[in-house]
């Protein structure tokens, strides 16, 4: 049975390199209001405060590989309320990555407060992000807000932006941090059992920090 599509226009900011993609197409064919931006984070901006990250499963599997995902999750969880990650289609494992760094992968959304959805179509992310922005603006009279990535302002806030670059650490997290170890160097020279003694760093975060921090660059390495 077809959805009954609302009298109001739902109208959706999306990114530049999403415009010629399936989804968009459909989001047409529903009646949306399509606004193009080249956003700097995430991919449909449903209302003020939802966001939507769209990837194909293929690449949902190599942002692990390379280390994009956990980056994204985190600029997402910063510029918005309720981010959203939607993961297209069903070939989760066709790339030579183990099968528990994607159950991981998928469980560290809860740190960043991103909910997951998982789409088997174009059609069907078109949908979701169809009725996420029709409850943001209809629903609960929400506006569309494009928010470009803010620039530092002061020395503190741009010690928090580095600090919050590394694994597995958020704002929140960042300031705690800073809080204890009072500069970025004093951070980076950390051990990580003076990273675990830190509210919400366990020894799988104090390790992945601790990583980033003191293996040795190598252009082999992704560099």
């Amino acid at each position: 049975m077809q959805a009954t599509l609302p009298s109001k226009k739902i109208r959706i900011i999306v990114d530049s390199r999403e415009m010629f993609s399936e989804t968009v197409a459909e989001l047409y064919s529903l009646g949306c209001e399509i606004i193009e931006r080249n956003i700097s984070v995430g991919d449909y901006i449903c209302s003020n405060r939802v966001c939507v990250e769209r990837k194909t499963a293929e690449d949902f599997t190599a942002s692990i590989i390379d280390g994009r995902l956990f980056m994204q999750l985190k600029n997402i969880s910063e510029h918005y309320e309720k981010p959203v990650l939607i993961i297209e289609g069903r070939n989760f494992f066709s790339r030579n990555i183990h099968p528990n760094a994607i159950y991981g992968a998928l469980a560290s959304c809860i740190d960043f407060g991103v909910t997951i959805f998982h789409s088997s179509s174009p059609k069907e992310t078109a949908k979701l992000i169809y009725f996420l922005a029709k409850r943001e603006q209809i629903d609960e009279k929400r506006e569309v807000a494009f928010k470009p990535k803010p620039k530092a302002k002061s020395i503190s806030e741009m010690q928090v932006n580095i600090v919050a670059s590394l694994p597995f650490v958020n704002v929140v997290l960042a300031k705690r941090l800073l809080k204890r170890f009072k500069t970025p160097r004093n951070i980076f020279c950390a051990s990580e059992r003076e990273l675990q003694k830190i509210e919400g760093i366990g020894e799988k975060k104090a390790r992945a920090i601790w990583k980033v921090l003191n293996k040795e660059w190598s252009e082999e390495n992704g560099g």
